[in-house]
């Protein structure tokens, strides 16, 4: 009896190391993980977070650390925030600044408070979050399909489900089946899913119910809650659009607007006016916030950036001038 259970417990063990070994081979192969440390799998979906472990930002570690989180508006290859954000600050007489920016295309407020959330030894000078317009695109999904973690897009069930490993975890195997049980559910229900790519036109009336402003307004409350209990100082901005009066999707192809370059139409979001309405939602719920929170700043870009082609490229990309004006509101609070 003993003997056997001997065997059944080596074998139990074999087929464990075997599992967490393979595990491992599987994120260094798939992902290009580090076949040593099992945690901080988020890198995987999020690989600009080897930046940070990179440089580890703390606070008086001799450079003003920023973060940047949000979507494209902030990234470098779409805009020229993040420079015009150092060479303000510069002149302003804040030296010696660093720039950590999370920020990518397609990004939302879901993204920011996973990856802010998942930087458990980094500490920051300022950290600051501007998400809005890619929110508003999560409402066009029939209601019954509308999840608050946004988990009604194949991506967001994906990171929703890893986002919990921690980056100490001592093995790879349970971040592994959780991970294949959640693609697994995926490929068996992908139509219940909402498209990467365009919006199916009979989802454009779902728009219209402005869901997001409570998911949102969750997820800034996260990183408020977050930056308190590190003590990083926070910055929130209410979302910048620019909707010509006589903005039409063939006019937009046509470089006819009152926009620079024309980059990306509206439609890609949603229908205009739902766009428009759910994006003014969602800036009261900034605003709102922010009141509630008097040690965070709120930088109110919707009410004080320049509208027009000077300033922006299309709804909320923005220009060289535009970059300009939005870091410059940015860092008339940091005084």
């Amino acid at each position: 009896m003993i003997r056997r259970l001997a065997r059944v417990l080596g074998a139990a063990a074999l087929t464990l190391v075997v599992g967490e070994a393979a595990a491992r081979v599987f994120w260094r192969v798939a992902y290009g993980l580090s076949l040593r440390h099992a945690g901080h799998v988020l890198v995987a979906f999020y690989p600009e977070l080897r930046r940070v472990d990179g440089i580890h930002p703390s606070r008086g570690d001799g450079h003003f650390e920023i973060l940047l989180l949000g979507g494209s508006v902030l990234h470098p290859g779409w805009g020229a925030v993040e420079q015009a954000l150092v060479e303000r600050l510069e002149r302003a007489g804040i030296h010696d600044v660093r720039v950590t920016n999370l920020a990518a295309i397609g990004r939302t407020s879901r993204d920011s408070v996973l990856n802010y959330a998942s930087l458990t030894d980094a500490r920051f000078d300022r950290v600051i979050v501007y998400d809005g317009l890619n929110d508003v695109r999560a409402n066009n999904i029939p209601p019954d399909r509308f999840r608050d973690d946004y988990g009604h897009y194949q991506w967001y069930e994906t990171v929703n489900a890893m986002a919990g490993s921690d980056a100490s975890a001592l093995f790879a195997l349970p971040l592994t089946i959780r991970f294949a049980a959640v693609r697994a559910r995926e490929t068996s229900a992908r139509n219940r899913y909402m498209p990467s790519g365009a919006i199916p036109q009979e989802w454009l009336v779902y728009g219209k119910s402005a869901r997001s402003v409570a998911a949102l307004e969750h997820n800034l409350g996260e990183i408020v809650s977050i930056a308190a209990r590190r003590g990083d100082p926070l910055t929130l901005m209410t979302f910048a659009i620019h909707v010509p009066s006589n903005y039409s999707l063939d006019r937009f192809h046509h470089h006819t607007l009152d926009y620079d370059l024309h980059v990306s139409p509206i439609e890609l979001w949603g229908d205009p006016a739902n766009v428009v309405s759910a994006v003014d939602q969602q800036n009261e719920a900034v605003r709102r916030l922010a009141a509630a929170h008097p040690d965070v700043t709120l930088v109110d870009q919707a009410n004080t950036l320049p509208r027009g082609a000077e300033y922006f490229n299309d709804i909320c990309h923005l220009t060289l001038a535009g970059s300009s004006a939005f870091a410059e509101n940015i860092v008339r609070t940091l005084h």
